[in-house]
């Protein structure tokens, strides 16, 4: 009885001295069992029915990503205006929606896939099809309705970008991507995973390699997060440190990371990274007790939820803050029984992955009716040698983009790590896989 009090009163301590975890833990609560509803912000607003829609005119809201049930598209977010219904009649609309756009118009411009001047219109000389984030268009559309809604693009004229400065930043994007696509190219297969590392697209990744990450529990590593913004934003602390003092560095590091995440999206998981590094930036300038690494994530977790309640729902955003408080709890008491038995790094990683998947095994079995036990050690094998491909890789494209002629050397050597990466992932891939 004395125990059990003990016990309590530790955990009252806890959350009192955690005031910040309590908050998030009690709206994740309160959200995830639908005790209070999400008011989706984005929703589509129209006075008529969708199916009696076949014009749409408003801008990409996110960047096009390979459909995996619908080969031949890519899906997409569109924040509408104005539409058009079957009688020619129009009508203002507000809200998001989701569309499938044919892949031969996402790719019109793409390396391998670049059309002839004889195949591009007047219209599209002055304001081409560049399907990025904040490109304006008027979407010829086909309504259909399954597991859930979306128009079907048949065809699109683009209007070019907005005239302000958030549109010439969005501009400047989406010509540094296509640009960086272009260069991926040229690097084969390697280019084909370094350019879903560091910007999201997938369209040039080996299918069988895309699929091998998956089933050998490996697909955070796909997903941009945190590695990611991590290995970026060091790079840039560690050449700000030596170029500059400490404080000034700090600023370095927060431009690098603010910079990946406007070059690569604002992912559920990515927009978590940035949060928690902004927070922590923040914390050291204004020469505060450091924050705990709970609270950190806690609030993060209360600040996207404020700003992006709909990803709440989503997976990224789930198995996101679920791997990190796996990390943070069940990882950190596996670490205290495998501490005295093995070296201490190598304990540190496989207590880090342990505590990861465990967390997240429910969410991933719910979602996707399977786990990959083996991710717990696949993790600690390959994610060295990730982060030397990606050092490779960036360090590589500077150099190319200063002296093109470099390029050809760096396709050699990037295609050797690729070959040693991909022989590892596909080894892992043929673990047996949980099913429900």
């Amino acid at each position: 009885m004395v125990k059990n009090e003990k016990i309590l009163k530790s955990l009252l301590y806890f959350f009192l001295a955690n005031p910040v975890f309590l908050a998030a833990l009690v709206c994740a609560f309160l959200f995830y069992f639908d005790i209070v509803s999400i008011k989706d912000r984005e929703c589509f607003n129209c006075l008529f029915p969708s199916e009696k829609i076949v014009l749409l005119k408003g801008s990409l809201a996110s960047s096009p990503v390979k459909s995996s049930s619908e080969k031949k598209y890519y899906a997409a977010d569109f924040k509408v205006s104005e539409a058009v219904l079957d009688n020619s009649s129009k009508t203002a609309c507000s809200g998001t929606v989701k569309i499938l756009i044919p892949s031969e118009l996402v790719e019109k411009y793409y390396p391998g896939k670049i059309y002839t001047s004889f195949n591009v219109s007047k219209n599209e000389k002055k304001y081409p099809l560049l399907f990025e984030t904040g490109n304006n268009f008027l979407l010829n559309v086909d309504f259909s309705e399954g597991n859930f809604s979306f128009f079907v693009v048949k065809s699109a004229v683009s209007f070019g970008f907005s005239q302000s400065f958030s549109g010439f930043l969005q501009k400047i994007r989406s010509l540094c991507r296509l640009q960086f696509k272009r260069l991926m190219y040229g690097w084969n297969e390697a280019g084909g995973l370094l350019l879903a590392l560091l910007s999201g697209s997938r369209e040039y990744t080996e299918s069988l390699t895309g699929e091998a990450f998956k089933n050998a529990g490996l697909s955070h590593i796909l997903a941009l997060s945190g590695m990611h913004l991590n290995l970026f934003g060091g790079i840039a602390f560690f050449f700000g440190k030596r170029l500059t003092k400490r404080s000034t560095a700090d600023f370095f590091q927060l431009a690098a990371i603010i910079f990946f995440v406007w070059f690569a999206g604002l992912s559920p998981s990515l927009f978590r990274a940035m949060l928690s590094s902004l927070i922590v930036f923040f914390n050291s300038a204004l020469r505060m007790r450091r924050f705990k690494g709970i609270t950190v994530l806690s609030a993060s977790f209360l600040l996207q939820l404020m700003i992006f309640p709909v990803h709440l729902k989503l997976p990224a955003f789930m198995l996101s803050y679920g791997a990190l408080a796996g990390i943070m709890s069940i990882g950190q008491v596996i670490k205290f029984f495998m501490g005295k038995r093995f070296f201490p790094k190598l304990a540190s990683a496989l207590s880090e992955s342990a505590g990861a998947q465990i967390f997240t095994a429910p969410v991933t079995l719910s979602l996707f009716g399977k786990i990959m036990p083996v991710g717990i050690i696949s993790s600690v094998i390959v994610s060295p040698f990730v982060i030397i491909f990606l050092y490779a890789g960036l360090f590589g494209t500077l150099l190319s983009l200063a002296i093109p002629f470099l390029g050809g050397g760096f396709s050699v050597i990037m295609n050797v790590i690729y070959l040693i990466l991909k022989k590892l992932v596909l080894f892992f891939a043929k673990a047996p896989i949980i099913t429900i």
